[in-house]
């Protein structure tokens, strides 16, 4: 049989409901707050290595690097000057 009603079926108002919201919604935030806080952290980690990337860009070239160029043209130019001799040698 088939009775019509004016009532309202919310949650939150049986019994158990309420308590089911409460503790659905304390969840939420608590996994909200934790997203909020690993997305700050992202942020912040972030934000560190530009800077760090930004600070290395503007000391110029390392101590290796300059190392490796004046090898190269000390080798250069002990390359050309024994080429040098050898051309006079021939002549």
């Amino acid at each position: 049989m088939f009775v019509k009603s004016n009532l309202i079926s919310r949650p939150g108002y049986s019994g158990m409901g309420g308590i089911l919201d409460t503790i659905g919604s304390a969840v939420g935030g608590v996994v909200n707050w934790f997203g909020t806080t690993q997305r700050t952290i992202g942020a912040q980690q972030q934000q560190a290595a530009d800077l760090q990337a930004a600070y290395a860009a503007q000391q110029g070239p390392s101590t290796t690097t300059i190392i490796l160029i004046g090898g190269i043209g000390v080798l250069a130019f002990m390359m050309m000057k024994k080429r040098k001799a050898r051309s006079e040698s021939a002549a």
